[in-house]
């Protein structure tokens, strides 16, 4: 080998060795960088796995967003909605999918932890998020205003709330929610019902951090003791297509199955009975009533629900034999659980009248009413007014009608009611701040809204008894089992 060969062989070596020096060693801390990167996700993802499987809201938005940017395949976003009715568990299944994709989940995750409305979620996982350029772009592309009384506002959710209470130079908002402000009630809106599989917003300790006011164990002395697990029992009867004469309740198991979801979030044991005939009515409320006598030591409140055809007193079994709502309901519940809550929810007609803008206008409704045909034909219906003067004082106890005496209530067969669905959109979104009394006017200023939107239906207004001494908050998420 000449001597220029050798020459040209060494500077080629030499070449490769340059080379393999400066891309070799880039290659392998580019690979530790990632897996440093996966390793720090994952570690954040695992430390507050808890108080995302127990504190996120919108769960379902959350899946949306991972689905519309390519983090989750839309079979897994469909698998784990029909897999997993229970929130939780659907939640804890999305996590353990998150953990799967390490780093390329992360950051979607907390933008849409962002767009759902966690942001104490998002601060645990990236405190400098919300100061961040991309915050600004999501808000920009996601975040459009709603035009309230003429004025362009962000849209008034916990998350906004939180961001005006940050001290930081995040850009300020002028419609500031104050949660012991009335007005609050007169911009937040419920006409977008929730939808089946909804999640109810929880009181989570980051928001008592956020909001000490609402610190359920601050409050004991002028509200309602709110904290056992279970929070109490819940007796839910749903009377539907059993009946000989009367009509079929279409749209009242969509009622039953969303109610049950509703008190089984906020913390009940829900004890669902279906088409009962007037014995078994008879028998389960005065089962459940000793029931809850049994448990008073521990549990704070009880829930019974009736979903049926009604009179003007009464409600139907399934066999159409008619209990008195005074006699066979409410008065069982008179010397049970003294000193604690119980609520009574009754959606039934309570007469024939309807509550109409004009004659005609009933004749192009789509809605049905759960009024019976030609009531004063039927010899069990009692067709006199309540007799109020033969019940005992009804203390602590809140009895909440889907309509005022003497008239119908309406019900879609395909949507349900419009007073549980009513309830149970207010109840999901505001129980975690609201007491019952206010959580009441927001079902009737969105029920009053509703049917006004719609000049073909005729009016309902619900009608709430209140015997309560206290302010009843629910208190969604929080618990002290040390009695």
């Amino acid at each position: 080998m000449s001597d220029q060969e050798k020459v040209i062989l060494t500077l080629v070596e030499l070449l490769k060795k340059n080379s393999l020096n400066i891309t070799y060693p880039d290659n392998i801390e580019n690979n530790n960088n990632d897996g440093h990167e996966d390793d720090e996700c994952i570690k954040k993802l695992t430390k507050n796995r808890y108080k995302l499987i127990y504190s996120m809201c919108q769960a379902t938005k959350v899946m949306d967003y991972l689905e519309s940017v390519g983090v989750i395949p839309r079979s897994v976003c469909s698998r784990i909605l029909h897999q997993y009715p229970v929130p939780e568990d659907r939640k804890r299944e999305l996590i353990n999918f998150l953990l799967s994709r390490g780093k390329n989940a992360f950051r979607p995750l907390i933008e849409a932890l962002y767009l759902a409305g966690n942001q104490h979620l998002v601060q645990l996982l990236d405190e400098n998020f919300l100061l961040s350029n991309i915050r600004q772009r999501l808000d920009a592309e996601y975040h459009f205003p709603t035009v309230i009384g003429g004025q362009s506002t962000i849209p008034t959710s916990i998350e906004d709330e939180q961001l005006h209470n940050m001290n930081t130079n995040v850009e300020s908002f002028d419609n500031k929610i104050s949660i012991d402000d009335l007005s609050d009630i007169e911009i937040t809106k419920f006409e977008d019902e929730v939808p089946m599989g909804f999640e109810v917003q929880l009181l989570t300790a980051d928001l008592i951090e956020q909001y000490p006011q609402l610190d359920p164990t601050k409050r004991l002395d002028k509200c309602y003791r709110m904290l056992s697990k279970p929070r109490g029992y819940c007796l839910l009867i749903n009377n539907v297509d059993a009946f000989k004469t009367m009509e079929i309740r279409q749209g009242s198991d969509v009622d039953a199955s969303k109610l049950k979801s509703l008190f089984e979030q906020i913390g009940f044991i829900v004890l669902l009975r279906r088409n009962l005939i007037y014995t078994e009515m008879i028998n389960v409320i005065e089962n459940f009533a000793n029931l809850i006598e049994e448990k008073k030591d521990s549990c704070d409140c009880a829930v019974i629900i009736i979903l049926s055809h009604g009179g003007n007193g009464t409600i139907y079994a399934v066999d159409e034999l008619a209990l008195n709502v005074d006699e066979h309901i409410i008065s069982v519940f008179d010397d049970h659980l003294i000193g604690k809550p119980k609520l009574f929810i009754i959606q039934a007609c309570r007469g024939s009248q309807c509550n109409n803008r004009s004659i005609a206008s009933i004749s192009n409704t789509r809605w049905s009413s759960d009024s019976i045909t030609n009531e004063n034909s039927r010899t069990n219906v009692d067709s006199g007014g309540y007799k109020t003067t033969m019940v005992p004082i009804r203390s602590d106890m809140a009895i909440w009608y889907s309509t005022v005496k003497d008239y119908v209530s309406w019900r879609s067969p395909d949507d349900g009611s419009i007073f549980i669905q009513t309830l149970i959109t207010v109840f999901a979104r505001t129980a975690w701040y609201y007491d019952l009394a206010r959580m009441v006017t927001c079902v009737n200023r969105t029920m009053d809204e509703k049917f006004r939107a719609h000049e073909s239906t005729p009016f309902q207004t619900p009608c709430f008894e209140c015997h309560l001494r206290n302010d009843l908050y629910f208190n969604p998420g929080c618990c002290n089992e040390n009695r």
